[in-house]
């Protein structure tokens, strides 16, 4: 009994051991990846040159896979959903401007659903053709937060009728700016 004591304490004892190990190994493997993060000079924000050039490889690939029917459904899109979206609030802004209204037709409807989609697709696109890291990081910024529901209560939460059409207008001198980066 006394040497199967000693056999489970020395056993212990060598797992205690190889967990540290293991442990110190991927605390060793954690701080090289985070140096590796650093901000490089030059860049914008926390991200590496590593991470810009993998970002810039991917957008050569997608660059090369968009077509220019692809690019043209995906601007015609974005006008055509915010055009309908408008003229929902324009009947909800005469039929009394109120903040309600606009959950029910934007936020809590498929229609809300759809128009996020579309967006998403014309911001990633211009964060794929955008000439400089800053205006990749704006388009790339407009597609979050990753959730339907999540974004369109960050745009449109709180607003009535009339403040919503007005971000209308903002998404849609975007899907302009945006064509005319892709069309150069």
């Amino acid at each position: 009994m006394k040497n199967l004591r000693f056999f489970k304490m020395k056993r212990t004892d060598f797992a205690i051991r190889t967990n540290l190990f293991i442990c110190l190994g991927a605390f060793i493997v954690l701080i090289g990846c985070k140096s590796q993060d650093a901000p490089a000079e030059g860049l914008s924000g926390n991200v590496g040159d590593s991470t810009r050039k993998a970002q810039d490889r991917l957008d050569s690939l997608r660059k090369t896979h968009y077509l220019n029917n692809d690019l043209s459904i995906i601007f015609l899109d974005a006008t055509s959903w915010i055009m309908k979206t408008q003229m929902d609030l324009t009947r909800a802004e005469m039929a009394g401007n109120k903040k309600e209204m606009v959950d029910s037709l934007v936020i809590n409807s498929t229609k809300g659903d759809t128009l996020y989609l579309v967006l998403r697709r014309m911001y990633e696109a211009g964060a794929v053709y955008a000439e400089s890291y800053t205006e990749k990081d704006q388009y790339r910024a407009m597609r979050e937060p990753d959730s339907s529901k999540l974004w369109l209560q960050k745009y449109f939460k709180e607003s009535t009728p009339k403040e919503a059409l007005k971000t209308l207008d903002k998404f849609q001198n975007d899907v302009t700016v945006i064509n005319k980066i892709v069309r150069k």
